[in-house]
């Protein structure tokens, strides 16, 4: 409030709108910008992993890994068909057995065992039934061997596929490489011109009169660095990102620095110069500013502090701060263009107070 006490109304609200000229401004051109991005060919078709495996390889593997996996679902019925037969021998062969044990259990004959014709039959009959039980058994067992080598053959086919895959990684790696950094280098090329152009105006244009429109463009150009440009810094590890980082801040650093030590030369050579110079090299609005902030519009030092606040010079460079009215002997600010208590001109004052 204080800044705002010491200026213009009107100046006050011309600032407020040249800042928002300068915000839509940006936002055009950011439009601009978008639009021009999205009619450029930044980068070709998009890359697929597929693309990079062999394809005549991959093919074969394919038609193998088709066969193989028939020939797993034909294995599979067939042992399951080869498990139902073998259960039903396995039954037929049980239910003989018991009947014959029964049989034996109650027949009467009267001729040796050995030369019984039913007994020798039965024996045929069982011995036929464990027969077939035993081969649907060797069935079943080969049935399932068969398809452990199908198995086995599947996790070959899987191996060598996954091999295809892990040999097509570096190319495609290699592709996505050079595809980020085309997209790259095309945005640094749309982009580090407007770079290069904002910082000519920040460091030649900043008192020009249309300096809110260029704050503008100084806006979109940030916007585009790091909206569109920085985004797609290719990472190598993170070592691009780094070196990036690292000039920009030295760059900044380089710039902060020399103004830093420009401006102390500067207030050291101004504070060697009569007060009369210095006043001359301060504008009205900045001092009022300042002063405003208890701050010395020659040095920028603080000139009061809470013990003391009737010091009419700076006591840093001895700047002369406050001063009395030639007509009514009032202290004001000395740079103050008429007297706040009697309203005379105090660089034209009336005849009879001179």
């Amino acid at each position: 409030m204080k800044a705002l006490n010491s200026t213009r109304r009107p100046a006050f609200l011309f600032g407020i709108v040249m800042w928002i000229l300068s915000f839509v401004m940006a936002a055009f051109l950011i439009q601009l910008g978008a639009s021009i991005i999205k009619d450029v060919p930044l980068s070709s078709d998009p890359i697929v992993y597929e693309d990079f495996i062999d394809t005549e390889k991959s093919a074969d593997l394919r038609a193998k890994t088709d066969a193989n996996r028939a020939g797993i679902v034909v294995a599979q019925r067939t042992i399951e068909d080869l498990k139902a037969k073998r259960t039903t021998a396995r039954n037929e062969y049980q239910s003989a057995r018991t009947a014959f044990n029964n049989w034996l259990k109650t027949r009467t004959a009267t001729e040796a065992e050995s030369q019984n014709p039913e007994v020798i039959k039965r024996t045929q009959q069982l011995d036929a039934l464990n027969t077939l039980q035993r081969d649907a058994a060797r069935k079943v067992e080969a049935a399932s061997a068969d398809l452990t080598t199908l198995e086995r053959t599947s996790r070959d086919l899987r191996n060598q596929q996954s091999a295809l895959r892990l040999a097509a990684q570096a190319p495609y790696d290699a592709a996505i490489r050079a595809q980020t950094l085309k997209t790259f280098l095309i945005r640094l090329a749309i982009t580090l011109p407007l770079l290069l152009v904002s910082a000519w105006l920040i460091l030649k244009q900043r008192q020009s009169a249309y300096w809110p429109l260029f704050r503008g463009f100084i806006f979109f150009s940030l916007f585009a660095f790091f909206v569109e440009l920085v985004p797609y810094l290719p990472s190598y590890g993170g070592y691009l990102r780094s070196i990036v980082g690292i000039v920009l801040v030295g760059i900044a650093g380089k710039y902060i620095i020399a103004a830093m030590r420009r401006y102390l030369e500067n207030k050291k050579q101004e504070e060697s110069k009569t007060e009369t110079e210095r006043r001359k090299t301060i504008t009205y609005e900045t001092a009022l500013k300042k002063m405003s902030a208890n701050q010395c519009p020659s040095c920028d030092r603080k000139f009061a502090t809470g013990k003391d606040q009737s010091n009419d010079f700076c006591v840093h460079c001895g700047f002369c701060l406050f001063d009395n009215c030639t007509s009514c002997d009032a202290r004001d600010n000395s740079f103050h263009k008429f007297c706040g208590s009697c309203g005379s001109d105090k660089k034209h004052p009336t005849p009879e107070a001179a």
